[in-house]
């Protein structure tokens, strides 16, 4: 299909386009080459069939995609022309906007929501100086009057709070008059200032003008209304400044009242009336002064006199005399009034009339109380002074005075803390303590702190000192003879370091004594055991039994020298415990090999119990087994023939605990407290013997290791012995046990 000016359009090549591709895409075997050819055709297989129609289907969506193409083209191409038709009328409506804004001098200003301004317009002339920058522009009283700078602050103000538009003649600095509007637009604020020109510009200047002269005319009026009632108010002033001068005085809780120079009453407070309770409007015909005191003296509220009429001649005398009296008025209601009488020289008086009735009770009651604080002082052992702010004494009782051997006479005379001090230097002269005192007493600093101190006087007596400060600026000071007890706590830390000191050389002894004694009993045991070996020849009965009581005691024997060296160890500080993983059936089979000989001898059976859960901790191993070889040995020492020791352990917490239970006489409950203590061994009616160090070495390896013992016992109930040692080092027993408490008690070995 052909256009007017002779092409072809895209749907006129469509069907040539859709001939040659149909041609293309047919295979070359199924075109007709001759009449022949073409009766065959029918014969085509199945599989020709199918290719010819894949092929038409793949044609026929590629046709139907480039149609759908090229329309989108064609519409792409129409939208491309409107918007390029759109923008330049776009272009020419801006271009002409900013002809029409610069057509007229003026500044245009818009102020968006975030406050960033933005200066569309600036064009007037340089004269009128209007800055062309947004943020002078915005800078009010840079370019404007002060006047109207404050105008237009005020319409910016409303215009950003509420909206308020406005317009405003205005003056600049240059001496130029503009207008200014204000108008919301949206979410933004336009400002707009243009030149003022015609008949505008008159109005503006005739307003200033007009203005002016309201000013002028006000004035004015203000000047005459002044001077017509000048002269009025220079006597209503006199007047009511006494008015007001006297009425101020009703809010006096002093009560007064002004006689003139005839006696009569002129001026007085409201505290008056209450104070004599007197008729207001009697008061108001002015009486004479002596008729005010026969009226009080018939209402029974002046003191009753006998010389009533000699004492009120001499009372109204002092009028005219230019002199002040006081006197003090008992009255009968129990209050006392401070009366002071001044009168001038033309014959009037004022009285004043203070009631004291408060400050009398609170002066009895201070001096009472200064009597009691005195009394309580002299009933104290310790001495006690006080001292005034100004540094001087102000209290003292007599133990301080006999502390340092001063007079009353002395004290009495409140002297200053310099004086004090100078007399207590013939006891005690020691230049620092005594500053310390003075700067306690006067020193003025910002803060004030007390201090104590004890000191030995020459007389041998020894004091305690101490310095408070007091709030009212004082300072309290405190001295005590402590010499008996000073003496006593003397004697008690030497008799403390006696006792040390022989229990070092008890331990010294101890050890010194025991080494001594190990070397020959082990040569003892050394020779005994020779003679009991056949290579020296045969021994009789009472020889054999001979040495084998030298073998058992010689034994017995090496373990108590080896448990007083192990207790000197402890003592000294120097045990060292070899700490390693270490296997608890180990350590139980250990203990129970050392004591088998002795279950065997005494018929006495041990039953031993390890829990599934124990199985390492980390212990000496030696140490430990020390631990339960004693406690069995004691167990079975405890025990009778034919009963059962039991040694239990389980894990608890973060701790393991060792159990050794006997059934033996038990221990009873007044001698629990004392059987860990070294050297302490009571049979309590069993064959047991020893020298009483076991247990005790027990409790000292256990608190090595960081456990501890526990001891449960009753007469006749047997006892059981419970050792704690942590599965680590730096558990503690709480860990193991939170809830129940822990006991430590002794018992003896």
């Amino acid at each position: 299909m052909r256009t007017s000016g002779g092409e072809e359009t895209p749907d006129s090549r469509w069907p040539i386009v859709l001939s040659r591709v149909f041609a293309y895409s047919i295979p070359s075997y199924l075109l007709p080459i001759d009449a022949a050819m073409a009766a065959e055709a029918a014969s085509f297989d199945a599989q020709a069939l199918l290719t010819l129609g894949i092929n038409l289907g793949v044609i026929a969506f590629a046709i139907g995609t480039a149609i759908v193409c090229l329309r989108a083209t064609k519409r792409a191409r129409k939208q491309e022309a409107n918007a390029a038709s759109e923008a330049e009328r776009y272009a020419l409506s801006e271009s002409t906007l900013e002809t029409v804004l610069a057509a007229e001098p003026q500044a245009l200003l818009t102020l968006s929501e975030t406050g960033e301004p933005e200066l569309l317009v600036s064009n007037l002339p340089a004269s009128f100086g209007v800055p062309r920058e947004p943020e002078r522009l915005l800078n009010f009283a840079g370019w404007l009057d002060a006047a109207s700078s404050a105008e237009l602050e005020s319409a910016m103000q409303a215009l950003s709070e509420r909206g308020e538009a406005f317009n405003l003649m205005l003056h600049t600095r240059r001496d130029k008059y503009v207008e200014v509007d204000g108008r919301t637009a949206g979410r933004s604020l336009v400002l707009k200032v243009r030149n003022i020109a015609g008949q505008r510009l008159e109005l503006a200047e005739l307003s200033v003008r007009h203005k002016a002269l309201e000013e002028q005319v006000a004035s004015l009026r203000a000047l005459l209304d002044a001077e017509a009632t000048k002269g009025e108010r220079s006597l209503a002033e006199s007047k009511a400044s006494m008015e007001t001068h006297f009425r101020s005085f009703d809010r006096l809780a002093t009560a007064f009242a002004v006689f003139d120079a005839g006696q009569r009453l002129a001026h007085y407070n409201q505290a008056y009336v209450d104070l004599w309770q007197l008729d207001a409007e009697w008061l108001a015909t002015h009486p004479r002064d002596g008729e005010i005191l026969d009226r009080l003296r018939q209402a029974r509220r002046l003191e009753e006199r006998a010389d009533y009429q000699d004492w009120k001649r001499n009372w109204l005398s002092a009028a005219g005399t230019d002199k002040q009296v006081e006197d003090r008025w008992h009255l009968p209601d129990g209050r006392t009034l401070h009366v002071i009488a001044d009168a001038d020289g033309e014959g009037g008086v004022t009285y004043l009339y203070g009631n004291v009735t408060e400050q009398i009770a609170l002066e009895s009651r201070y001096n009472a109380l200064i009597q009691v604080q005195r009394e309580t002082l002299d009933t104290l052992r310790d001495g006690v002074a006080v001292f005034a702010p100004d540094g001087r004494l102000r209290l003292y009782n007599q133990a301080f005075a006999d502390i340092w051997r001063l007079s009353s006479s002395q004290l009495d005379e409140q002297p200053h803390v310099d004086d004090v001090i100078e007399w207590c230097r013939t006891l005690y002269d020691a230049s620092e303590e005594w500053e310390r005192t003075k700067a306690a007493v006067t020193a003025i600093v910002a803060e004030r702190r007390p201090y104590e101190s004890q000191f030995d006087r020459p007389d041998g007596s020894v004091i305690a000192c101490a310095a408070l400060p007091l709030p009212d600026g004082g300072t309290l000071l405190t001295y005590s003879d402590v010499s008996d007890t000073k003496r006593v706590e003397r004697a008690l830390i030497e008799k403390n370091e006696a006792l040390e000191a022989a229990d070092r050389l008890k331990s010294e002894f101890v050890s010194h004594v025991s080494y001594e004694l190990r070397t020959p009993l082990n040569s003892m045991l050394g020779f005994a055991q020779m003679l009991a070996e056949p290579a020296f020849g045969p021994l009789g009965d009472r020889q054999r039994e001979y040495v084998d009581d030298i073998l058992s005691s010689g034994t017995t024997l090496r373990a108590i020298v080896d448990d007083i060296l192990d207790l000197a160890t402890i003592d000294a500080g120097t045990l060292e415990l070899k700490l390693t993983p270490v296997n608890v059936r180990d350590l139980i089979e250990a203990a129970r090999q050392g004591v088998e000989e002795r279950l065997k001898q005494d018929d006495v059976r041990l039953e031993i119990e390890v829990a599934p859960s124990v199985d390492e901790f980390v212990a000496d191993a030696s140490r430990v087994t020390q631990i339960l070889y004693n406690l069995l040995s004691n167990a079975i020492g405890f025990s009778t023939a034919g009963e059962v020791v039991k040694l239990a352990c389980a894990r608890e917490g973060a701790m393991i605990a060792f159990t050794v239970e006997d059934q033996g006489v038990g221990i009873p409950e007044d001698y629990q407290h004392a059987v860990f203590d070294r050297f302490e061994s009571r049979a309590h009616g069993s064959r047991h013997r020893g020298a009483g160090l076991g247990l005790s070495i027990v409790k000292s390896l256990a608190e090595a290791h960081g456990g501890t013992v526990r001891l449960v016992s009753a007469a006749g109930k047997g006892t059981q012995v419970r050792v704690l040692l942590p599965v680590k080092q730096g558990a503690t027993p709480e860990e193991a046990e939170p809830d129940l408490p822990r006991y430590r008690v002794n018992r003896a070995g």
